[in-house]
């Protein structure tokens, strides 16, 4: 007896032993507002993050390293990666092996002359044991496609700053020619006071230099709210404060665009939205097969031992099992089925809507191309006549309205230009960010 008291009690302690123990983690409401880019990357890679030494923080960023930076540093995508861990756990759970079931009980009698009477049973279920194979699979295929879906969170993001930047930087060119203008806007409108005042220059023509100013002005602080506007959204993605002003380098150009058939079939490979959706359908393929084991019994085996009251003790098996006469687990797998025709149709839609997305991008930019082939070889011309209309205008041989209406649509059309580069830059990011691959791979993945 004092054996058997020393293995319960061996027992005990070593299952205690092994068991985890608790650690509080507080929360913080305390938020890193580091001064530069390089004091928000140096305390990221202290966390042993990845690495981004080969960024140039000295020369203007491309959009390859702003893509890098933002994985690194934003906040909703530190949060997103957390799921790793939760999904590797369920992957550990789902391959460990039930626990058996002890059970004990006991007798006292009240009267005298009898014996405690007393009994154990030692049970473990073998329809846990069936299934481990189909729930490590379940589990394996849940954890890539959060693997998957991770990963695409942090293209969508990457490819949202690239957008962003190239946004940022044609309203940056367009600020700056909108400043240019209004400093000779307002130059002009100064002499014009200075030439009224000696009587050198009509009202009409004074009011229509403080109009050109005006405007001029008008543009050029409208401009400065967009700039100021996307700034912000950039460094909110990019996890930096909002007030932290980065240099940009010009968008690289797009090579030739291979057909929409192409990258629609790229995309269908590469996505990585489409690999998560195609591993959780692989989950819940899993589901459905272990929704149907379960229409099947499970079964229990266990040993037990027990004495009566007459100090009589007796050893035996036991074999338990559920009875399918009524429920035979319908109802899981109806709903496992369910499941699957929603993915499979959350599945189709998804390719559906890839191909709509990469066919309107290709087409826009085929739309934009004449548009802005035509405004390049327009300007120079247009520029040079407006040289030679301000001079006429300085020599008394045109008037001052028809030169005003003349720098006024050139600098429009300058403004426009730059609009629709813009316009065609954001598309191209966008286009990668629909194929699913950089366009500097494209010739890796034909």
């Amino acid at each position: 007896m004092k054996l058997a008291r020393f293995f319960w009690l061996g027992s005990a302690l070593a299952l205690l032993s092994a068991c985890a123990s608790y650690h509080p983690l507080p929360l913080s409401t305390k938020l890193a507002t580091p001064d530069s880019l390089a004091a928000a990357l140096a305390a990221a890679n202290a966390g042993n993050q990845r690495s981004t030494a080969d960024i140039n923080l000295q020369a203007p960023l491309p959009g390859a390293a702003l893509a890098q930076i933002a994985v690194l540093l934003n906040p909703n995508l530190r949060a997103t990666r957390a799921k790793l861990g939760i999904a590797d756990a369920q992957v550990f759970a789902a391959g460990l092996l039930p626990d058996p079931q002890l059970s004990l009980s006991a007798d006292l009698p009240s009267t005298a002359g009898y014996y405690n009477a007393y009994g154990m049973g030692l049970q473990w279920s073998l329809a846990s044991l069936f299934t481990r194979s189909t729930r490590l699979g379940i589990a394996k295929a849940q954890a890539k496609a959060v693997h998957y879906d991770i990963a695409w969170q942090e293209w969508l993001v990457a490819n949202q700053v690239r957008i962003l930047a190239r946004r940022l930087y044609f309203l940056e060119q367009q600020e700056a020619v909108a400043r240019s203008a209004t400093e000779i806007s307002e130059r002009l409108y100064r002499a014009s006071q200075e030439n009224l005042r000696r009587g050198d220059a009509t009202l009409p023509e004074h009011a229509l230099r403080q109009v050109a100013y005006v405007d001029s002005r008008d543009r050029e602080l409208a401009l400065q709210r967009q700039v100021a506007k996307v700034r912000q959204e950039l460094n909110a993605q990019l996890g930096l404060p909002p007030d932290l002003v980065l240099r940009l380098a010009p968008p690289s150009a797009l090579p030739q665009l291979p057909s929409t058939a192409d990258l629609v079939r790229a995309a269908w490979q590469h996505r990585l939205d489409l690999a998560a959706l195609r591993a959780g359908y692989q989950a819940q393929e899993g589901q459905l097969r272990r929704a149907i084991l379960g229409q099947y019994p499970g079964f229990s085996i266990g040993v037990s031992h027990a004495a009566d009251t007459s100090n009589v003790q007796t050893w035996g098996p036991s074999l338990s099992f559920d009875l399918p006469l009524w429920n035979r687990n319908r109802g899981a797998i109806r709903e496992a089925e369910a499941s699957r025709a929603e993915l499979h149709a959350a599945y189709r839609a998804r390719l559906f809507q890839t191909r709509a997305d990469i066919a309107s991008l290709v087409q826009d930019l085929h739309r934009l191309a004449p548009e802005i082939a035509l405004l390049q070889a327009q300007l120079p011309p247009l520029g040079a006549a407006e040289a030679q209309l301000r001079q006429a205008v300085a020599d008394h041989n045109a008037t001052l309205v028809e030169y005003e209406t003349v720098r006024s649509q050139v600098l429009d059309k300058r403004l426009q230009l730059l609009a629709l580069q813009g316009a065609a830059a954001e598309d191209q990011a966008a286009l990668e960010l629909a194929v699913g691959i950089p366009w500097n791979d494209w010739s890796k993945h034909p």
